[in-house]
């Protein structure tokens, strides 16, 4: 008994020994599975703790090192040059602008915009082709500029509207000069090359203001007397910007036109009512009317070959605004060819000062708080080319007026004809008047004027023309394509 009570006995601790060992071998097991995973977590959290700054937050992360991204981050890393473009940018200047237009999207129609036509750039020699790479002379376009959905001074379209409203009742420049431009074809006209107003003479009349003009442009040619000529072939209108050298450059035009091989066509198509509000029909200025938008049709830039017969380039000269009103003042006050303008008495009872400092502060303050409308020469410049190209889609040649208004003089044949001198003895209508200039501005007076005319700051800094004294008030929020 004992003995097999005894197997029995080495038979359970057998078993007993048997189960202990696998359960401390399990236990061994799950221990080092513990540990195992314990420090796998510990690895992996700090893999991911590395790699954080270079992922999104919860990235997956193995043992094995950062697996690849394709969450967002990825995607902002290939756009990073585009990004960093536009941060250029921002600093460079700000909103985009081309031809006068901003952030403005395609649209049915737009491709008939003129900045939008093809066009073969020229490389005929002429100061008018703006194409030229020594160029002085940008293409400006006057419809593109109001344009109301994204016209670079689209929140100054208003004033558009407000110039055709009173043209229609009769209440627009009352009592003051007519308005349009005259044309001129010049179909091999000749200067002496040192001899300044001289002109080759002619037998006979030969230009055609409808004729098709061929070897266009400016050419330097041997006369018979050894003499060199500077010979024109192109088809011009000039746009008269009030108080930017017009005068002198309706001078210059009536300078060449009784020559032979020129001829001169004018389109006065408004002339503006002696009797406020009251609109007087006159066959003579409804054809006109037609006659002048028939015309603009056939406005371009300057051509590469030839001129059709309708063919023309329409250029201006503008002017620092500051400066400018300045010159404006003197007219507006009744200067030479401003006497029944009405307003002048106005103005001179209510702003003559003791200096001229006081004067030009007193003005800008009444043209603030009465309006341009109260004298044709207090009109910004951009309104005024609007007006005088009757709101048509138009390229225009624009020239700042320092310093080139005497090189286009000079190209027609003189650089000494200057109409009106605001400097002058007599011309202005008081000695305030005359002896007023730039130096006269002080902070607030600029700050008025400069603000009066924002839509002139902004179109001549799209053209890369600067206005220095504006910049402390105007901020330029553009980034301008000048190409």
């Amino acid at each position: 008994m004992v003995r097999v009570a005894m197997t029995r006995t080495s038979g359970n601790n057998i078993f007993f020994t048997k189960k202990r060992a696998a359960i401390a071998t399990s236990l061994a097991l799950l221990f080092a599975l513990f540990i195992k995973g314990y420090l796998d977590a510990g690895l992996n959290m700090s893999l991911r703790k590395g790699t954080e700054p270079m992922g999104s937050i919860g990235s997956a992360v193995s043992s094995d090192g950062p697996e690849k991204n394709t969450s967002a981050d990825t995607k902002a890393s290939k756009t990073e040059p585009h990004d960093a473009k536009k941060e250029a940018k921002k600093k460079s200047g700000g909103i985009f602008s081309k031809n006068q237009l901003v952030n403005c999207d395609k649209r049915d129609g737009d491709e008939d915009r003129w900045s939008n036509r093809p066009h073969t750039k020229s490389s005929v020699q002429s100061l008018f082709n703006c194409d030229l790479p020594d160029s002085h002379c940008k293409y400006y376009y006057p419809a593109n500029f109001f344009c109301d959905e994204c016209g670079l001074g689209k929140e100054f379209s208003h004033y558009v509207e407000d110039a055709k409203a009173k043209k229609a009742n009769g209440t627009l420049w009352n009592h003051m000069p007519a308005v349009g431009f005259p044309t001129l074809t010049m179909e091999n006209v000749c200067f002496e090359v040192k001899g300044g107003l001289k002109i080759r003479p002619e037998d006979e009349k030969t230009a055609v203001s409808e004729s098709v003009l061929t070897e266009i442009g400016m050419h330097i040619k041997e006369q018979e007397d050894g003499t060199q000529s500077r010979c024109l072939t192109e088809r011009l209108s000039f746009l008269h910007v009030h108080k930017s050298g017009g005068s002198s450059l309706h001078g210059a035009f009536n300078n060449v036109s009784p020559n032979p091989h020129a001829k001169l066509v004018r389109h006065k198509f408004f002339t503006p009512s002696n009797n406020p509000g009251k609109v007087k029909e006159n066959p003579y200025n409804e054809r006109m009317e037609n006659f002048t938008l028939s015309s603009l049709e056939g406005a371009s830039k300057y051509p590469d070959e030839k001129f059709s017969p309708m063919q023309h380039v329409i250029f201006a000269v503008v002017r620092d605004p500051t400066e400018r009103f300045i010159s404006s003042i003197g007219q507006a006050m009744g200067a030479s060819g401003s006497g029944r303008n009405k307003i002048g008495p106005v103005l001179k009872e209510a702003c003559i000062k003791t200096t001229s400092k006081e004067t030009l502060k007193c003005v800008a303050k009444y043209v603030r708080d009465h309006g341009y409308w109260i004298e044709l020469h207090f009109t910004p410049q951009v309104v005024d080319i609007a007006f005088t190209t009757m709101f048509q889609d138009v390229p225009v040649a624009l020239f700042p007026m320092k310093p080139h208004l005497k090189t286009i003089l000079e190209y027609f044949g003189t650089g000494k004809i200057k109409q009106r001198d605001g400097s002058a003895t007599n011309y202005r209508s008081h000695p305030i008047l005359t002896n007023m200039t730039v130096a006269d501005y002080d902070e607030e007076t600029s700050e008025i004027v400069c603000k009066l005319y924002e839509m002139d700051v902004r179109m001549q800094r799209s053209l890369g023309m600067k206005v220095p004294r504006c910049d402390p008030y105007i901020a330029n929020d553009y980034d301008f394509d000048l190409e």
